[in-house]
C-alpha cells in the first residue's frame, strides 16, 4: 500500500517523479514507517518539487539569450554532478576537493557556451 502513496503522490509531475516516490515509500515501508508517515514524506517532497517549479519558473521567465543559457548549463551541470557521484564507483576513487567540484562546473559551462556561440 506504500507503494501505491508514493505513486499517487509522484504522479502528476514526470516519470522521474513517480519512480523517485515509489522509492521513497518503499525504502520508508522497509524500515517500518507507518503508511500515514510515508504519505505525508512523499506529499510533502512532491509539493517541493511543484514550488519549486513554480519559483524556477517565476523568477527566470524574464530570461533570454546568454543569461538563459548559463542558468541551463549550470543546471545540467549540476545534474551531471549528481549522476556521477551517486552512480559511479570510480568518482569515489579520487579524493573530492571544492576546486574539482568548481573546474567540473566552469567546464561544463564553458563547453555548453561555446558550443552556443559557434
Amino acid at each position: 500500500m506504500r507503494l501505491a502513496a508514493g505513486h499517487a503522490a509522484g504522479g502528476g509531475a514526470d516519470p522521474g517523479a513517480v519512480v523517485s516516490g515509489l522509492s521513497v515509500a518503499a525504502t520508508l515501508g522497509q524500515r517500518g514507517a507507518s503508511r500515514g508517515r510515508s504519505i505525508l514524506t512523499v506529499s510533502s517532497l512532491s509539493l517541493l518539487m511543484i514550488a519549486g517549479a513554480t519559483l524556477g519558473g517565476t523568477l527566470l521567465q524574464g530570461l533570454s539569450g546568454l543569461a538563459l543559457a548559463i542558468v541551463l548549463s549550470f543546471g545540467a551541470a549540476a545534474l551531471l554532478y549528481l549522476v556521477t557521484e551517486e552512480l559511479l564507483v570510480e568518482a569515489h576513487e579520487v579524493k573530492e576537493t571544492p576546486w574539482i567540484n568548481s573546474a567540473f562546473f566552469l567546464g561544463f559551462t564553458a563547453l555548453y557556451l561555446t558550443e552556443l556561440l559557434a
